[in-house]
């Protein structure tokens, strides 16, 4: 019998790892075709679950008595039942958690979502039959249960549109020449090759590709802003990181002087 039930463990394990490996490398192809792959994980959990549940059931039946002393500990009823019904509650919640989650789609594995509650925010790597788990920019996991996470208040910037718009604000004194601060400002989004024109095609003749408007008089500044469209967030971040660079540069060659704080003393 030890030999048997090494064999079944074995099998088991065996099972496992040919069912990972299987569907781990069809998830990979769906999300390289950009198709989402957020049924098949909480499936493989399924499955995952149905060997571990029926190896245990080979290996307790294999062993003498066993099978007998847990029929007279479940038909012993009252107690055990409470126990075991506290104690599945939470995971009950979770499984319930996923299904929903599954079922309402409120986001998909490779979504950029942040999860208010806590402040965090990731890419959505996996939702198995407990959890969900979030990877951060910081390359860390946050692993959150479902029956949580289904109750949260969740940001999904992939959510039905994907495409980002970020503000890009500039102080420039007011000696500069705003118009054509505002020209080059508009000037330089245009190059960026992330940016994308969101202007209606019916009415693009009566408005500019990237608006710029005056959002501030400040103390010693004029605050300008860029609405910055892109494709998705990471497209916007590196947009506005390369305009950084290329309006600072622009700015200098053309005269136009930053704003920053400073004290004038005078005796």
């Amino acid at each position: 019998r030890a030999i048997f039930i090494v064999l079944v463990v074995v099998v088991m394990l065996w099972l496992v790892k040919l069912i990972n490996k299987g569907f781990r490398r069809t998830m990979d192809a769906m999300q390289d075709n950009n198709q989402d792959a957020t049924l098949l994980s909480f499936v493989r959990y399924v499955v995952l679950a149905i060997v571990y549940f029926a190896g245990g059931v080979v290996i307790v039946s294999s062993i003498p008595g066993a099978s007998d002393s847990l029929n007279a500990l479940l038909a012993s009823g009252g107690i055990v039942a409470v126990i075991l019904g506290f104690a599945s509650q939470d995971a009950l919640s979770n499984i319930a958690g996923g299904i929903m989650i599954l079922t309402f789609k409120p986001f998909v594995i490779g979504d950029f979502v942040r999860y208010i509650d806590v402040g965090v925010s990731g890419t959505v790597e996996d939702i198995s039959l407990r959890h969900t788990a979030i990877r951060t920019p910081e390359n860390k996991r946050l692993i959150i249960p479902n029956g949580k996470i289904n109750q949260g208040v969740i940001e999904n910037a992939n959510y039905a549109d994907s495409r980002v718009c970020e503000f890009f604000n500039v102080s420039i004194t007011y000696e500069s020449n705003l118009e054509k601060a505002i020209g080059i400002l508009r000037a330089e989004v245009m190059k960026q090759p992330l940016h994308l024109d969101v202007r209606d095609p019916e009415t693009q003749d009566d408005e500019p590709e990237v608006q710029v408007e005056v959002v501030e008089l400040a103390d010693s500044a004029v605050v300008l802003r860029a609405w910055l469209w892109a494709a998705d967030l990471s497209s916007a971040m590196k947009l506005k990181f390369s305009l950084n660079r290329a309006v600072k540069a622009r700015f200098d060659a053309e005269g136009i002087e930053f704003a920053y704080p400073h004290i004038t003393i005078t005796k």
